[in-house]
């Protein structure tokens, strides 16, 4: 390995729980980061699988293995790991995602450039055989370039605008890099530093309190996964995902956690609704002590607006869950209704145009020809997409997964 000790020191936190078989491939595509400025916590919630043996499987002093010592909640694992970040900066990895090869001496560089406290990147996606019940994966990666400094109280904005994503925002998770001092400025307001049930989101919006600026990086800088074992995707896909055991979801809602804000209301099964965009209002309103209410849109009448156009396929369980909320905030549902049903078409077609964006700058991977087993695999290919001509990309496809093979072997 090179000698980066004059680069910045870098936690990577994995809180993983029940999925060695994931984990196995996450670490992997972290401890082959050519830095050794570089921590990797593997925080383990009381698995009861080969979580243990697979982490000391790996013979790498950067990492070390936590475990509580008891069942805890998500954003309670997640906490506990970040207790035991010591300083420098951090990042936090689902145990289904990955890190692309040379990113954190990329990060490092943004950094050196920039003077930021945090760093955003977003392109590239990899769904694990497992989800899509064939023998192979299909991985999609950004072919953008460069980066630029945001803004961060525009971009949260924009998000409680209903205009992007949350993911857009500086968060703390897959291709999100934050100095951990940010960390500790939150704590000393609030405690502890996850207010929320849903972590990543929190940490979204948290960061964009306590941050000025950060730099938003097009280029791809890690890989989120989508498994069988992802609470999202289980979540929003509803009947299309289809297991014999309890679903990521149901165990995650099943197990005591941060209870949701109790403006917002769950559903009688103890459910939040089925929207993004109460996720984000809901850690808005967790966040509120770290800076104080003055966005336009951050109301209970204009949220759910927003909540209701952007409910998508899942229309009816937020409008059930809307009649609730407009009981308890003496809100007119029917008025509220009609202006989203108004604005609902605008943004499909806003949609629909980003998304034809978003085809046009990526490309996509994975057949029974050219398979992408599990997201090390996709990193290195990933990686490969970055540096070389689409033109080329399927044979040099096949050679990176033929080495993958001989060195298996």
């Amino acid at each position: 390995m090179k000698n980066n000790s004059e680069n910045h020191h870098f936690t990577v936190v994995i809180p993983t729980r029940e999925r060695c078989d994931t984990l196995e491939h996450s670490l992997r595509t972290c401890v082959i980061q050519d830095y050794d400025n570089l921590d990797i916590l593997v925080s383990d919630n009381f698995s009861s699988d080969k979580t243990r043996d697979v982490v000391e499987s790996f013979v790498d002093n950067r990492i070390r293995y936590l475990n509580p010592g008891k069942r805890l909640s998500m954003s309670h694992n997640w906490e506990y790991a970040l207790s035991h970040v010591t300083g420098g900066w951090v990042t936090i990895l689902g145990d289904d995602d990955g890190i692309l090869p040379g990113s954190l001496q990329h990060v490092s560089e943004i950094i050196k450039e920039t003077g930021v406290d945090a760093v955003r990147s977003n392109g590239c996606v990899y769904c694990w055989p497992s989800l899509l019940n064939k023998p192979y994966g299909r991985l999609s990666v950004s072919l953008r370039k460069g980066y630029e400094i945001r803004n961060s109280r525009k971009w949260l904005a924009k998000v409680m605008a209903g205009s992007t994503s949350y993911t857009s925002l500086p968060m703390l998770y897959n291709g999100g890099f934050v100095n951990s001092d940010l960390v500790k400025r939150s704590k000393e307001k609030t405690k502890q530093f996850y207010l929320s049930m849903t972590p990543d989101v929190y940490s979204a919006i948290a960061f964009s309190h306590l941050t000025e600026n950060y730099a938003y990086s097009y280029e791809p800088l890690a890989i989120s996964g989508a498994s069988k074992h992802s609470i999202g995707t289980s979540a929003f896909a509803g009947n299309d995902f289809k297991r014999e055991e309890m679903s990521p979801a149901k165990m995650f809602l099943s197990e005591p956690n941060i209870p949701f804000h109790k403006d917002l209301l769950v559903l009688p099964d103890g459910s939040p609704p089925l929207s993004f965009q109460a996720s984000v209002y809901e850690s808005y309103l967790q966040a509120l002590s770290l800076a104080p209410d003055s966005d336009s849109n951050a109301n209970h009448k204009k949220q759910l607006e927003i909540i209701i156009r952007t409910a998508g396929r899942h229309r009816d369980n937020v409008n059930k869950w809307a009649e609730a909320f407009c009981d308890l905030h003496r809100l007119d549902l029917k008025e509220i209704l009609s202006k989203a049903t108004r604005v609902a078409p605008i943004d499909g077609l806003k949609k629909l145009l980003a998304r034809v964006h978003s085809h046009m700058n990526c490309i996509s991977v994975g057949s029974p020809d050219l398979p992408v087993i599990n997201v090390y695999e996709a990193s290195i290919v990933a990686a490969t997409i970055k540096h070389v001509r689409p033109s080329v990309l399927i044979n040099i496809h096949r050679c990176i997964l033929e080495k993958i093979q001989a060195n298996k072997s």
